[in-house]
C-alpha cells in the first residue's frame, strides 16, 4: 500500500483523535510538546505515528524537525496545522517545508481568515484551506466546541475539500442575527 505522509501540528491535544484516526492507514508525523501525551498517541499506532517533540515557536528546532521528517518519510502530502496566532514564523516555516502539500490551517474563533492567508507566502503547488473553530450556541448558553466536534469538522472539511469551513458559529455572526430579530 502506498501511504500518504501527513503532518499534524498540535496533534496531541484537541486533535489527538484525528491523529490516531489518520494513522490507521497513513504515515503521520505529529508535532507536540508534551512527551506523555505524545506517547499516548504513538502507542495507538506505533508503526505509522511518528513523533516530533518540538515547540513550534522555536523556529530553528521546528525547521530541523521538519527536515528530518521529510528525509525519513518523504514530502508531506497533507498538513493539518493548529498553530496559535502570535507564534512568530511557525506557520510559514511549516509551509516552506511542505512545498507540494494540501495544507489545512486551523484557526481560532477570533482570527480573520483573510488576514491569516495574506500573511503567508504560498506557492502554486500548495493547496491552502482553512478550518475555523467557532462556538456552539444552545438556547441561552454558549460553549466551546468539543474535541469530537472539532475532529468531525476537520474531517468533513478534508473530505469535501472546502476552502473554508467554520465549525459552529462565530460570535459576530450570532450578534448580527440577533440584531435582525
Amino acid at each position: 500500500m502506498n501511504r500518504k505522509h501527513i503532518l499534524v501540528v498540535g496533534g496531541t491535544g484537541m486533535l489527538a483523535e484525528l491523529t490516531s484516526y489518520l494513522a490507521i492507514e497513513q504515515d503521520v508525523t505529529v508535532i507536540g510538546r508534551d512527551k506523555v501525551k505524545m506517547a499516548s498517541i504513538v502507542q495507538r499506532n506505533p508503526d505509522t505515528c511518528h513523533p516530533l517533540i518540538v515547540d513550534y515557536r522555536e523556529e530553528e528546532a521546528l525547521s530541523n524537525a521538519l527536515q528530518y521528517a521529510v528525509k525519513q518519510r518523504g514530502p508531506f502530502d497533507r498538513v493539518i496545522a493548529w498553530v496559535h496566532r502570535g507564534s512568530g514564523s511557525a506557520m510559514q516555516l511549516i509551509l516552506d517545508h511542505s512545498e507540494t502539500a494540501e495544507v489545512i490551517h486551523i484557526l481560532g474563533g477570533r482570527a480573520n481568515p483573510e488576514n491569516e492567508k495574506k500573511c503567508l507566502c504560498l506557492n502554486e503547488q500548495q493547496t491552502y484551506r482553512q478550518v475555523q473553530l467557532g462556538e456552539m450556541h444552545e438556547l441561552a448558553s454558549v460553549r466551546w466546541l468539543t474535541h469530537d466536534e472539532i475532529v468531525k469538522g476537520v474531517l468533513d472539511a478534508i473530505q469535501n475539500q472546502d476552502d473554508y469551513r467554520l465549525i459552529g458559529t462565530r460570535k459576530d455572526d450570532v450578534d448580527v442575527h440577533s440584531r435582525n430579530d
